[in-house]
């Protein structure tokens, strides 16, 4: 950055710091117990991070008492925002009969809501994570196909198993240190868009699993479409592939019934957290009820058989959570279009935000899905390898400076920005004000790359 950039980033970090004392304190207390003061590194960005106390509906409360429209909604699963009445009635209510039981019926409640939103859901499985639920999946599919290899799109993101942690970039290397090479040895990288390497790498009769995010989120929402996702889908099925559906993030958030809704392709599998339980930790695989029967018990060997187990799939909190989000889904779906009402808001804030930004001679580039945005400063034709290797300086400060304005759009250094089914024009209004109040104080004209 030149002189002039450095000043602009300055001003907007030391603003920051007046405003957040306590969030300040905080970090150097917790960096004493936790690494790098904070339980993950999405949640940490510079100068410190902030840390929060409560939240309500579409808003939360930081440690210094100021109060925050939330848009970053915990990376995603709070799509019915804090404290939903609903979620919390019915996680009260269950808790009476103990935090853990086994074979609660609650969970077969709760399978039978996925089954009826979700239309590839023959059958399900709860799990804890996202990370856990993909790891599973493909593991039913080598186990049903009896094939060892799985591939994976370049931009792609799947969870924190080391098999997956390759080529979440445009190019094949490793997410993070720590991932060997015999760890990816069986996970075969493609571009998205390249049907004809995709085709040559199943003929090879190999491969067990083609698993996709159909957003794209974590390589810049690039998303998909419906002719697409069908090429993909009958190339599977002619070659004997199973196609999973990484839902994590898209599912019950696109649509009730996740991307495979919203696109109208189903896949064999599908594995669903994040908005499924509202905010507690819950994941699920469902599908084809002949691929995940390979997790139930066979006595006379004649089949391959999945070992899945964990001892808190089926917590009471959790499933609670679910039971409530999941009819309150379809409920605001029904009677609402809330689905319909969520993708305007972001339509007009994507808009909005564009426009603001020309007006201070800075061009802006939004991609967004649904509820879901991200955004590049740039006026390049838009493209996944390209805007891998933007510089997000400008992002990320516009971020940082929208705090102070008492928006948390993202979190700088994430550029995740996802609107609830409670949010409402009012706080689009807010949203653009205060990006217009930033972009006036602060002369981030001056921080645009080249």
């Amino acid at each position: 950055m030149g002189t002039k950039a450095v000043e602009v980033v300055a001003e907007i970090v030391a603003d920051y710091e007046r405003r957040t004392p306590a969030s300040h304190a905080l970090f150097h207390r917790a960096r004493r117990s936790l690494v790098s003061g904070t339980t993950g590194n999405l949640r940490h960005f510079d100068p410190y991070p902030l840390y929060f106390d409560s939240g309500e509906g579409v808003h939360v409360t930081d440690a210094d008492g100021h109060r925050y429209l939330d848009c970053f909604l915990g990376n995603g699963p709070l799509l019915l925002g804090h404290n939903h009445p609903e979620v919390m009635d019915s996680i009260a209510r269950h808790l009476r009969r103990g935090l853990l039981l086994v074979n609660p019926s609650l969970a077969a409640d709760v399978a039978e809501r996925v089954m009826d939103a979700v239309p590839c859901a023959e059958s399900v499985r709860f799990l804890n994570s996202g990370s856990e639920a993909t790891m599973t999946a493909v593991r039913c599919a080598r186990a049903y196909t009896g094939r060892p290899v799985v591939v994976k799109f370049f931009g792609h993101y799947h969870g924190q198993d080391d098999q997956f942690l390759v080529g979440v970039g445009p190019t094949r290397a490793a997410m993070g240190a720590g991932v060997s090479d015999a760890a990816v040895a069986d996970t075969r990288t493609v571009s998205f868009r390249d049907l004809a390497s995709l085709g040559s790498t199943l003929a090879r009769r190999d491969v067990a699993a083609v698993i996709l995010d159909p957003a794209m989120h974590v390589g810049g929402l690039w998303g998909s479409d419906h002719a697409h996702l069908s090429a993909i889908r009958d190339l599977c099925g002619r070659h004997g592939t199973v196609l999973i559906f990484d839902e994590v993030i898209t599912g019950f958030r696109l649509a009730r019934g996740g991307a495979q809704e919203f696109y109208s392709v189903v896949p064999d599998l599908a594995v669903f957290a994040k908005a499924l339980s509202a905010g507690e930790k819950l994941s699920a695989v469902a599908g084809r009820a002949e691929i995940l029967e390979v997790t139930a018990p066979d006595p006379s060997g004649r089949r391959a058989q999945v070992f899945q187990s964990g001892t808190t799939n089926d917590g009471t909190v959790a499933l609670a959570a679910a039971d409530a989000a999941l009819q309150v889904y379809r409920t605001m779906d029904v009677r609402g279009g809330a689905y319909a009402a969520v993708e305007g808001l972001a339509n007009r804030l994507a808009d909005g935000l564009i426009r603001v930004f020309a007006d201070h001679q800075i061009p802006l580039h939004v991609n967004h899905i649904g509820s879901m945005l991200q955004l590049f400063v740039t006026d390049a034709v838009p493209d996944f390898e390209t805007y891998a290797s933007l510089d997000m300086t400008l992002v990320e400060s516009f971020y940082l400076a929208m705090i102070s304005e008492g928006i948390l759009l993202s979190l700088p250094g994430s550029n995740h920005v996802y609107l609830s089914l409670l949010h409402d024009d009012t706080h689009i209004d807010a949203i653009l004000e205060a990006a217009e109040q930033v972009l006036t104080r602060y002369d981030l004209a001056r921080v645009t790359p080249g």
